[in-house]
């Protein structure tokens, strides 16, 4: 399966997105680590709250309006932890400090490509 790519703010990366269209996709999300290993970014669509029980260990959470600019960043949300934010638009999920790495802030454009 070929996953899509993460632009930011109009950039290409290497990073493969997982867009979660599915009951099972969002159910799963990041609870299967081996998941981790075929892509690195979850994207949650009309979606605006996740939790991170049963995920064996941090990921940073970044909210998205509907044009995916970057609302909030959660970094490094911890294990048992419930993170949300009511006007957002989409959930995206990494690796913690992924986001740092790739210099992700508020107000960032994130884009997955070609759309799923």
């Amino acid at each position: 399966m070929e996953f899509p790519r993460l632009y930011i703010d109009g950039r290409r990366t290497e990073l493969r997105v997982c867009v979660a269209q599915t009951f099972a996709a969002r159910t799963l999300g990041m609870l299967r680590s081996s998941r981790w290993q075929r892509f690195e970014v979850l994207c949650l669509p009309r979606c605006a709250a996740v939790h991170t029980c049963f995920v064996s260990s941090e990921i940073d959470v970044l909210f998205t309006d509907r044009i995916g600019r970057v609302l909030r960043i959660d970094a490094a949300l911890a294990p048992w932890r419930i993170a949300l934010l009511p006007q957002a638009d989409s959930v995206w999920e990494l690796p913690a400090g992924l986001a740092a790495r790739c210099s992700i802030a508020r107000g960032s454009r994130l884009q997955a490509w070609p759309s799923c």
